[in-house]
């Protein structure tokens, strides 16, 4: 039996949820629906296989049931891993961390290794195994020592492969290393990706209130000492330059929009939790003032540090005062940048490249350079561009807007659901559950009219190209064990709606029916579904949206390419491994 069967036994026999394993083996319910669907592995001597049957041991035991002891179980799950099988699977995900974490272009590798770009993009996501799988890694491992020279980038490379740094310093190393690596070893960091929509999906904006005292934090109002302008020197300085910046900005009755853009390192910053607290709670106090901040994001980076930074702007995005952008191209790789200005300071700096920690940085509150700082700001943003549009609050006409016109153009799009797909529910099935739930007639009239939308949206996308969604289907008793919402995303404000089981079924009905009778429509069912909370909506090729559905709702439209196409390679092996093309209509 293989790995998922095996797993998905045990939680039958035992009688427990995935979210009843997670909390036990202290594993996330993503990861652990993504083992069940076999769309993941852990490693056979691994620490989360140890946690997993440590967390199965013990529910057995809780429910007094004899036969599940934790080597029995290690054992046996060890034994249901068949890594023989599983050498391709293994080469396609560490192919495609690397490209992700190191911002590796394939087009270029195709031209290097002398294949399709095509080929790559399938083997990258399992859907092919190189007719040599060592000469393939070797070549990759070569392409990657050599694109890959810089002290950052083979530190962002030792730090995936769990390696020395030092071990990396050769090229011909590097390439062998590379190489072993992508074939038999176990990644020491996640898809960033995958932790980048994890931590949206389990985000909680009234948690984070809650967490840092948002409703109690005060706008500082007393004035305090600061020299109109100080250079300093070195990475304390800097931090202390930054928090005063903060603080100086909260402090003013100016209301000119904050201007944030670095493109120097940021890991080494974020290793420093008590900073890291401090410019948060700092950042939380200028958007509490009501200023809008806009943050130009270098992704310039290798791709796990990038997503490192854009996870960190989670709860601040969550606003709706922040506007992310991003500078097209390919920036230096010798000097690095920064400039925070406000309309009360401002603060410049600049490094060698690799040598963050012996900057120069100068805090100005002068009046003239103030004006010159603006200047550059806003020369800056002329030539960024939206890294993503963010829909929230009151945005709920614009987004449906914004749809309504993309549906008219051609292409081919794809869903990733969390549960069944709106458009397909019919208005008595939805009039009947609003009901049931005691929806105001406000709200009632509200979710009635987007799910009209949507039937249109949809509508004209089939009329314009192709639309796959993928969701997930419960059975019978996974219902029973859960609650389960309609996914009404598009409302921005609505309460949830809870499926009963009659209308459940009645809608998984619906849904079926609707992908007989829709030639360019492909419903994929599988029985987890990757994410709780959030919706991802691709445009291939054009764009993606990560929507919210609740604390809070909102939505994220992407527009970056790599980001884009991250995403998209995401999404494909989870349809492709977990996913069965829907046309039957019986349950």
């Amino acid at each position: 039996m293989r790995f998922e069967g095996a797993l998905n036994g045990y939680i039958h026999q035992i009688g427990i949820t995935a979210k009843d394993l997670a909390d036990a083996s202290g594993l996330s319910t993503a990861v652990i629906s993504r083992y069940r669907s076999g769309e993941r592995t852990p490693a056979p001597d691994g620490e989360p296989l140890l946690n997993l049957s440590k967390g199965l041991a013990r529910l057995a035991q809780r429910k007094g049931m004899d036969g599940f002891t934790q080597p029995e179980l290690l054992s046996a799950l060890q034994k249901s891993l068949r890594y023989d099988e599983k050498e391709g699977n293994r080469l396609a995900v560490n192919f495609d961390l690397l490209i992700n974490v190191l911002n590796l272009r394939s087009s270029d590798m195709a031209r290097a290794l002398n294949f399709d770009p095509s080929y790559l993009s399938r083997i990258r996501t399992g859907q092919r195994t190189p007719a040599n799988s060592a000469a393939f890694a070797q070549g990759v491992g070569n392409f990657a020592a050599r694109r890959c020279a810089e002290p950052s980038e083979r530190a962002a490379l030792a730090h995936l492969m769990g390696v020395q740094q030092g071990a990396l310093s050769e090229d011909g190393a590097c390439a062998c290393e590379v190489a072993k690596w992508l074939l038999s070893g176990a990644a020491s960091q996640k898809n960033p990706i995958i932790s980048f929509l994890e931590k949206l999906d389990n985000f909680d904006l009234n948690d984070y209130i809650r967490a840092i005292r948002f409703d109690e934090l005060k706008v500082p109002t007393v004035p305090f000492q600061l020299p109109t302008t100080r250079t300093c020197y070195g990475l304390e300085n800097f931090r202390q330059a930054t928090l005063d910046f903060l603080k100086a900005t909260a402090l003013s009755r100016s209301r000119e929009p904050v201007f944030i853009c670095s493109d120097m390192p940021i890991e080494e910053l974020a290793q420093d939790m008590e900073f890291s607290k401090k410019w948060m709670l700092g950042l939380a106090a200028i958007l509490k003032k009501g200023l809008r901040l806009d943050m130009v994001h270098d992704l310039n980076r290798p791709f796990g540090e990038m997503m490192l930074g854009l996870e960190s702007w989670i709860p601040l995005y969550m606003t709706g005062q922040i506007m992310p952008w991003y500078l097209p191209g390919r920036q230096n790789a010798v000097y690095g940048h920064l400039l925070f200005c406000s309309g009360a300071v401002a603060v410049e700096g600049e490094c060698i490249s690799g040598n963050f920690a012996h900057g120069r940085y100068l805090f100005s509150k002068s009046g003239s350079d103030l004006a010159y700082y603006r200047r550059r700001a806003e020369a800056i943003l002329k030539k960024a561009q939206p890294l993503m549009d963010i829909y929230c609050g009151t945005a709920e006409n614009v987004y449906g807007s914004f749809l309504a016109a993309e549906a008219l153009k051609p292409g081919k799009r794809r869903s990733l659901l969390t549960t069944l797909p709106t458009h397909t529910l019919s208005e008595e099935c939805l009039s009947r559950l609003l009901e049931k739930n005691g929806v105001p007639d406000s709200d009632g009239r509200r979710m009635l009219e987007a799910c009209a939308q949507m039937k249109g949206f949809v509508a004209a996308m089939l009329d314009n190209g192709s639309y796959e969604e993928e969701f997930p289907v419960l059975t019978q008793k996974e219902f029973g064990q859960e609650s389960v919402s309609v996914a009404m995303s598009e409302v921005f404000a609505g309460m949830p709606v809870h499926y009963d089981e009659a209308d459940y079924w009645e809608h998984l009905r619906l849904t079926r029916a609707f992908a007989q009778s829709h030639p360019g429509y492909t419903a994929r069912e599988n029985g987890r579904g990757a994410f709780r909370n959030i919706q991802i909506f691709i445009s291939e090729g054009k764009w993606v949206s990560i929507s919210k559905c609740r604390k809070p709702t909102i939505h994220f439209v992407i527009h970056h390419p790599k980001l884009c196409v991250a995403i998209e390679n995401m999404i494909v092996p989870l349809n492709e491994q977990e996913a069965g093309e829907s046309r039957n209509p019986d349950r």
